[in-house]
């Protein structure tokens, strides 16, 4: 884990900046104080998606020794210390979990398309996120980074809390899903699976009518993509709460 420090400064009638010495060309702004280690997460994230070698982080103390730096410094500015951590190989761990959370972990992570592990692992990295500010990558397929995980939306949480709740039985589009997938049968950048998800919701609303298995499985398609948007996905979650129909 390297941990990079960020300097924030402010002049009068202006934004936060952000910006980080060892990290050239990655900066960002904040117009409140309660946004600078968001934005400057966001930063990072971003800055480390366009590059295949990171540079090494200084310690503070060497960064404070730093001619510029210390300019920095003394004219008002302060360092934030944002942490990345880079997902490489798997290894096995002994962990003793209550029985209830499995059964509602394994319950989910079905609804999702995911295994229990990537469920957990996905879980653990949205933690150190937002309880420890880090930025979590993986390599990418391009050799790249890539964000290790995706915070859910309030309205993807409530779509697989859901699923939970509704598992075999028939249920109709909710209004709230229903806009959402009209906004993914509008976005031209939505795949042809996504589309086909979102088309089957907006059928579904207000009547008994159930997903068809080929629908279901674009669905579990959809959730599985990374770069499949929030309104896709809340569309395909919903479809996997519907009844599959069985083959005649």
């Amino acid at each position: 884990m390297n941990s990079y420090f960020a300097l924030v400064h402010k002049e009068a009638d202006s934004a936060y900046g952000i910006s980080f010495p060892d990290l050239p060309g990655c900066f960002s702004a904040a117009d409140d104080e309660d946004r600078i280690f968001q934005e400057a997460q966001t930063a990072l994230t971003l800055y480390a998606s366009d590059e295949e070698v990171l540079p090494v982080a200084r310690l503070i103390s060497q960064l404070r020794a730093d001619v510029g730096v210390k300019a920095e410094i003394e004219a008002g500015a302060f360092l934030i210390s944002v942490p990345l951590i880079v997902v490489t190989k798997k290894e096995r761990y002994n962990l003793m979990l209550a029985s209830d959370l499995v059964e509602g972990v394994d319950a989910t992570a079905e609804t999702l398309g995911v295994s229990r592990s990537e469920f957990v692992s996905d879980a653990i990295g949205q933690r150190l996120a937002r309880q420890v500010g880090a930025v979590v990558m993986r390599r990418s397929s391009t050799g790249g980074f890539e964000p290790y995980s995706k915070t859910a939306s309030k309205a993807e949480k409530s779509v697989a809390a859901s699923a939970m709740t509704q598992k075999g039985r028939k249920e109709t589009t909710s209004a709230k899903v229903a806009k959402t997938a009209s906004m993914v049968m509008r976005d031209p950048k939505a795949s042809k699976a996504a589309k086909s998800v979102a088309a089957s919701a907006l059928t579904q609303k207000g009547s008994k009518e159930t997903t068809s298995a080929r629908v279901a499985a674009s669905a579990s398609k959809v959730m599985r993509d990374p770069k499949a948007s929030k309104a896709a996905k809340s569309a395909a979650a919903s479809a996997l709460t519907q009844k599959v129909k069985k083959k005649a």
